[in-house]
């Protein structure tokens, strides 16, 4: 006689929806910032509000074993509530224009015969503008007593320039640093930026730009580009960020565009960049992003 036996079935797993929540709430901010109703909201202001993750993975996990129902409600209430504190509440530090403040201190680099110049710039969260027109080969203001500043200058008269900031990034309460840094416009420059979180101004229009790699997290990013003497390469590697790519007129190019979910408004390339000897190569390398070519 045999005795027949029982098989016990484990609880079916409930998968999270928080993930697929806060994806389809970055969506919807996508959608709502293209069509021009979430236009001061910027990737920098989400990132600060990375708190709001922790707390509904937090809800996720209470809830989501007892009731998948009440889980998504108290989810989604919680998501919706960020999003409409982006939309109405004050700009968040750092996601405005870049800061006017008082500059506390500065260093600069003297020309000492250079002929080129190779600057290599490493900043954190904050925010940073960077134009042509300077006197001196580098020079770097900032609102801290932050700036390490090394420089070389070979006997070929290629100077190379590496600034960095020291310090944290932000004070308590919240304060955000600020950056000016100039370059001369009668010197050609070679850039490497490496740059966190924050509002980027990268005003090239006035540099004798041989080549530009700039690499950043979650910001506002804005570049204008100068008129190109021979085949200029520039390079950007973004997350999640908002991207203003300034082109002169007249001035042939392309646009190269790798990534995942990134929306692109403007012309990827010019006409005549085929058969163009003075040309800008530019590659983007995004993840996340909105990027809008003029």
């Amino acid at each position: 006689m045999t005795t027949p036996s029982m098989t016990l079935e484990s609880p079916r797993r409930v998968p999270s929806i928080a993930f697929p929540l806060v994806l389809i709430a970055l969506g919807i901010m996508f959608l709502l910032g293209n069509a021009g109703y979430l236009t001061r909201v910027s990737w920098l202001d989400v990132v600060q509000l990375w708190p709001v993750l922790l707390v509904v993975l937090g809800v996720d996990l209470l809830l989501r074993p007892r009731s998948i129902l009440a889980a998504a409600i108290v989810e989604i209430a919680i998501i919706g509530a960020a999003l409409v504190y982006l939309a109405a509440a004050p700009i968040l530090p750092g996601s405005n224009a870049i800061n006017t403040g008082t500059f506390t201190s500065q260093q600069s680099v003297l020309r000492v015969g250079a002929s080129s110049l190779a600057l290599t710039l490493g900043y954190g969260a904050g925010d940073l503008a960077l134009s042509g027109g300077a006197t001196d080969l580098v020079l770097v203001k900032s609102t801290r007593e932050d700036i390490d500043l090394q420089w070389n200058v070979r006997s070929t008269g290629s100077a190379i320039v590496d600034v960095k900031s020291a310090g944290p990034d932000f004070q308590v309460g919240g304060t955000v640093r600020s950056w000016d840094v100039a370059v001369p416009s009668d010197v050609p420059v070679g850039l490497t930026l490496n740059l966190g979180a924050g509002d980027f101004n990268i005003d090239l229009s006035n540099v004798m730009l041989t080549g530009a790699t700039i690499n950043n997290g979650a910001s506002n990013l804005q570049i204008a580009l100068p008129k190109p003497s021979g085949n200029v390469p520039v390079t950007v590697s973004t997350g999640a960020s908002s991207v203003d790519l300034s082109i002169p007129a007249g001035v042939e190019y392309r646009v190269r565009l790798t990534g995942a979910l990134n929306t692109v408004s403007g012309p990827q390339e010019s006409s005549g960049y085929n058969s163009a000897t003075d040309r800008l190569t530019i590659t983007i390398s995004s993840g996340v992003s909105s990027i809008t070519i003029h």
